[in-house]
This record gives C-alpha cells, structure tokens and sequence, in this order.
C-alpha cells in the first residue's frame, strides 16, 4: 500500500485534461470536503491479513484483472458479521480457494474455512447470501469462471455443496448473483449475472506491444440465469420467464422493484452494451424495459462499461435513485428516480461525474457512513487497463500500474455529492480493488467496510466516526431476512428510507439489515415495514443506539 493525495494517485493525463476543460468552461469546482469520520485499516490486527495464493508471474487472462468478490454475512446466527471471501485462480492455474472467518466475541476473526467445508477448487468470482432452504441459516451461492456452487448451511457450523442436487451448477462465467422471492411464494429464488464466452486465453497488446488483458468487445455476451425455488430446488425458468431473450456481458445486479407496481424487478450492468432493466410485467414473465424507463444508457445515449450498482434514496424524495459504476474514460451514473416510472441522468447535478472521471470504479455502496440522516456513496477502483510503468509499495509488479486510489462521497440530503479528502485508509490505500461489503463489523452504530482486490489481499476498514445516533432495523419473515422489504424510520418531521438488500456493489453481498443515521434525533416515533409481497406494518418506536428486530405479522397492519 501507499498513502498518497488524490492528484499523484490517478496518475491520470485524461483527468487533468478534463479538470482544465471543466474551468475554461465556467464550471464551478466539485465540493472537496475533509469528513469527521475516518476508516481506520484494522485488517492485520483483526486477523484477515492472509492473503490468497496468486500466480508467481501473473499472466493477462481475463478473468484475473476481473478479480472476485466478497461478503459480510452472519452464518452462524450469533448476531455479528463473518466474512466470507471469494477465491480466485492461485500458482500454476490451480483455484486459490474460498475463505470463511468467523468473528469471535473479542472482534477479532478466525480462519474457519476447512472446519466449515468450503474451500473450493474453482475459480470463483461472486458470492450470494441468503436463507434457500427457509431453515433459518444463510446459504452462499458462490458464481465462477466454471461450475457455480450452491453452499447449503447446515446450522452446525459447516456447509455441504448441493450445486447438483439442486439444480444451480451453471458451467458459464458467472459474476455478480443475488436471492429475492419474485413470485411471492415464500421461497427465496436466485438470479445469477453472467458476463461472457471467453473462447480464447490469448492476451491483447497494448502500443507498446506489450501484453494487456483482453477487451470484452472481443468475446460475446451470453444470457443471464433466472431459477426459481420450489421448496428447495431450482428449477430454470431463464427462457420461460424471459431473461433469457438477450444476450449481455453482465457484471452487476440489483434486485427491486424498478417502476413502482410493487413486484420485484432485476436491474443488469452490462460492460459496453445497454444495461438491462428486467420488469416483471406479469406474475413470473420479464421485459428489458431499460430504454424506456431511462435506464439503459447515460443522458448522451452512450453505453458504457458498467460494473457496480446500488440504489438509494438520496434526495429525500422517497423515491429511490440508482447508480453504477463506470471507466475511468468514463463517469458514473445517477439515474434519478421520478415516481417510479421513469429515470433521469442526473450525474452532473449530483456533481459525481467530475469527481468520477479519471477513475474506474468497481464495488460501489450507499450508505449513511457519518450518521447524519443523508446517504453517502463508496467507490473502490482499480483499473483494467495498466497506465504505464508503476511502483507501489507492497503491490506486485504486475499490479502496480492497474493500482488507484478508493473514494468516498458525501451526499447533502438534496442529491448532491462532496468528494471527501482525508477519510482515512480507505481513501488513501492505493490498490487494485473490486469487491465491497458493507456493516455495522463491531457493533458501534456505523457502517465499515470489507474490500476484496484483485491481487487476493483483503481490506477491513472500521469507520471511527464520533459517536452519534443510529439504528439498525432488522426485519424478518418466515424465520429469514425479509429481502425486498423496505424500511421507514420516522422520527420528528424526517422520514428515513431504507432497502432490506443484500446484493449489491460488485459480486459481493452486504448486510441485509437496514442501517439508519438518525441526524442527531436520539429517539424515533415509529417504524414502518413493506413487506415484499405483503401488507405494510406500523411497529412503535423508542430511543435510538440500538438494533430492532421486526418481525412480519407483529405489527399494526395499515388498511
């Protein structure tokens, strides 16, 4: 790692360029913004220091510079996060191995991973967590460049791979997969984001002729996986459900309801190509409605390389907004949500673009990371195409020049963005990152966050914010979290608005409970649940600083 300022990290003559057009043109500086909170690097002292194995002399295959992803799960039901973490390939091709530490009463973690049964020899790419088998434990659905793998939890600490046995062992390239009950029956169904065919391992040259890792454009898209559960098995309804009638090169999921009717709808990032919007339109069939909707492209009609995507409400507004993540020749994207039934470019009023170009984002996660009642954003980077001769300090040779520097925004309530200088290690590591977990790791009342990179080390940062109040509503139904759900705090005249969602970032999953900074009120009035698939619930409020366990059927049902 090394610590560096945000201009000599990028290393970036496009963004320099663009930072001058930006002033000739009479624009205004994005907000720079030094944050009270400060992600402190607690990785080595925790005990999440080991490594994965990586090649002794890296080659340029495709699915390496892709790297994996990474979770902040409770597996084993003590109520605090473990970390799951996807293996990628290790020396001489072999499978570098998941990895699985259980946090200890003291906080700090233990390598698990042969106890419980799931090391793997794949080549894993993503991972999803939720509860399949409606047995009150979370499973793991790990996505690879390979066979996927469905980690049945056993409740004793252990996992069995029932990928066969139930139907979801998928041999393409799978990236980014989530659980949601889209039918309403009780059973938690997967989706499961596939990117391309990668029919060649050969590299691509860069002017220099040097070896570079290959363009997506070079390979074809392939279709996406939709299974549905029937009481603990798949079955795959990607062609009768729809999703199967277009070909993309998936990276990112999202898994809600997109226009407002109240079913669950799967949004993609496609690399290159249009994004897909899935609206469910009737019970069990889907329709791209991404161009309609005005999420498929960015304001100027251009596709772009989309990664990352999270959705959040951050104006206020109470209607939930979406964003990816893009290159760094690129920006990222904020699709402003409008009533549910249509999206506007909203990148430069949100001031994100500026602020975004010059990196290429990966994992990326709203989240109220200084408590004050307003979403914040997380963007880990690292690029896919080296820049030049680099060293940096503790990174190999070969990833030095894809390293760059993670970001932190501060979002004003209003929809707008501050770039945060000086947030600690998070911001200031300058790595090769791609996977994103976030929650509440050591039970403080603020978001931390897990990162994986692409050279096979791991990241924990616990935010160190000064204490302020906070909630965490976990909401519950039929013995599992309640994913789809959504969560309203009100307290005084401030409503806050929040997902119960796992699937989120870059093939990684994130703590499904829904996380709230209350802006200094230290007591709520009420909490409102919509249940997916359901009614809506009014459960009684209290003091703050403390996690509410809501449970569907306990509450006052609205009429």
């Amino acid at each position: 790692m090394i610590r560096a300022d945000m201009s000599r990290a990028t290393g970036n003559t496009l963004f320099a360029g663009l930072i001058g057009a930006w002033f000739a043109a009479g624009c205004s500086d994005p907000a720079v913004v030094a944050p009270a909170e400060v992600f402190v690097d607690v990785t080595q002292e925790r005990g999440l220091g080991a490594r994965y194995p990586v090649p002794p002399e890296p080659t340029h295959l495709m699915p390496d510079i892709m790297a994996a992803g990474c979770a902040l799960v409770d597996f084993d039901g003590d109520g605090d996060l473990d970390v799951f973490a996807v293996g990628g390939r290790g020396p001489d091709g072999d499978a570098g191995g998941n990895r699985l530490f259980r946090q200890e009463p003291g906080g700090t973690f233990t390598d698990v991973t042969a106890a419980a049964g799931v090391a793997d020899t794949g080549f894993g790419m993503g991972v999803a967590c939720g509860d399949y088998d409606g047995d009150g434990f979370t499973d793991l659905f790990v996505t690879a460049y390979g066979p996927d793998r469905l980690l049945r939890n056993r409740g004793d600490g252990t996992f069995e791979d029932v990928s066969a046995a139930a139907g979801v062992g998928d041999e393409g390239w799978g990236t980014s997969a989530g659980f949601f009950d889209y039918d309403a029956d009780g059973w938690l169904d997967l989706f499961v984001v596939r990117y391309v065919e990668l029919d060649s391992e050969e590299p691509d040259v860069d002017a220099a002729g040097q070896p570079e890792y290959p363009a997506p454009a070079r390979f074809q898209g392939t279709t996406d996986r939709l299974y549905r559960n029937e009481g603990g098995r798949f079955r795959d309804v990607s062609e009768t459900s729809g999703i199967g009638a277009e070909r993309g090169r998936g990276l990112g999921v999202l898994l809600a309801d997109l226009n407002g009717d109240a079913r669950p709808d799967v949004y993609v990032a496609n690399d290159g190509e249009p994004n897909f919007a899935w609206v469910q339109e009737e019970p069990g069939v889907f329709v791209d409605r991404a161009s309609a909707l005005g999420l498929a492209v960015n304001l100027f009609g251009q596709t772009e390389a989309s990664m990352g995507v999270d959705r959040g409400d951050v104006d206020g507004d109470g209607v939930p907004d979406l964003f990816v993540s893009h290159l760094a020749t690129e920006t990222h994207t904020l699709y402003k949500g409008q009533s549910g039934t249509r999206y506007r470019d909203a990148t430069t009023q949100s001031r994100l673009g500026l602020m975004s170009q010059g990196y290429t984002g990966f994992g990326a996660a709203f989240g109220d990371y200084d408590l004050d009642g307003d979403l914040d954003l997380i963007c880990v980077n690292g690029r896919v195409l080296h820049e030049g001769e680099a060293s940096v300090p503790g990174l190999d040779a070969h990833y030095a020049p894809y390293a760059q520097p993670n970001q932190l925004f501060l979002g004003d309530g209003a929809g707008t963005f501050a770039a945060a200088m000086g947030c600690g290690a998070l911001c200031a590591d300058v790595e090769v990152s791609r996977g994103l977990s976030i929650g509440d790791v050591d039970g403080d009342g603020d978001l931390d966050a897990l990162v994986r990179n692409a050279n096979g080390t791991l990241r924990l940062y616990l935010n160190a914010s000064p204490p302020a109040p906070w909630l965490v509503v976990r909401a519950v139904t039929a013995g599992r979290d309640a994913l789809g759900a959504r969560v309203e705090v009100r307290a005084g005249n401030a409503i806050f608005r929040r997902d119960v969602v796992a699937t989120k970032s870059y093939m990684s999953s994130s703590d499904p409970r829904a996380h709230f900074g209350l802006a200094g009120l230290g007591s709520i009035d009420s909490i409102r649940v919509h249940w997916p698939g359901g009614p809506t619930e009014t459960f009684e409020g209290g003091p703050a600083n403390r996690v509410r366990v809501l449970v569907e059927g306990e509450g006052r049902t609205e009429r």
